[in-house]
């Protein structure tokens, strides 16, 4: 019920909205319920709501509508309930893609770390082979060198062969 409150002064009688039992001028709604739908009533200045309705005080401004006016309110209502239901099954499907679209991202996500530590890993062990190769081979150039250096300063027994002839 919509409870926009309003004055309406009588053409006829140029009186205002009538007193309710409270003794405060009547407000004016709108019904929106199918039965009544879009008729305006009189009710307590004091009303809040169905459960706060003040001193009660009620009665009809407009007349009933024709039946012709009742078919095609109720067709109007009938049409805008199909709507509802059909946005709340649209959201609903949206939210559901949503959803999905959010674990595959999720899934993807954690394929991709997976992918990653692993290709750390196997590039870590790559460097390692690097290092303990480059480390054998350090100690096989000092060995090398150290041999030479050995064989250069150090006679060789024969006395005609030298590896070394300074003349």
């Amino acid at each position: 019920m919509d409870e926009a409150y309003s004055e309406v002064i009588d053409a006829r009688t140029g009186t205002s909205n009538p007193m309710c039992k409270c003794g405060k001028r009547a407000r004016i709604l709108t019904a929106f319920k199918l039965r009544n739908f879009g008729k305006r009533f009189y009710t307590c200045g004091n009303y809040v709501n169905q459960d706060n309705r003040g001193c009660d005080y009620f009665k009809w401004i407009d007349m009933d509508i024709c039946q012709h006016g009742k078919r095609v309110v109720s067709k109007l209502f009938d049409m805008h309930e199909n709507l509802k239901n059909e946005r709340a099954q649209i959201g609903t499907t949206i939210s559901n893609e949503i959803l999905k679209c959010k674990l595959e991202v999720a899934e993807y996500k954690a394929k991709m770390e997976v992918a990653s530590l692993n290709f750390e890993m196997q590039l870590q062990m790559q460097k390692n082979k690097f290092n303990s190769k480059e480390t054998k081979y350090r100690f096989a150039l000092a060995c090398l060198l150290i041999l030479l250096v050995v064989m250069m300063f150090y006679p060789v027994s024969n006395a005609n062969s030298s590896r070394l002839r300074l003349h």
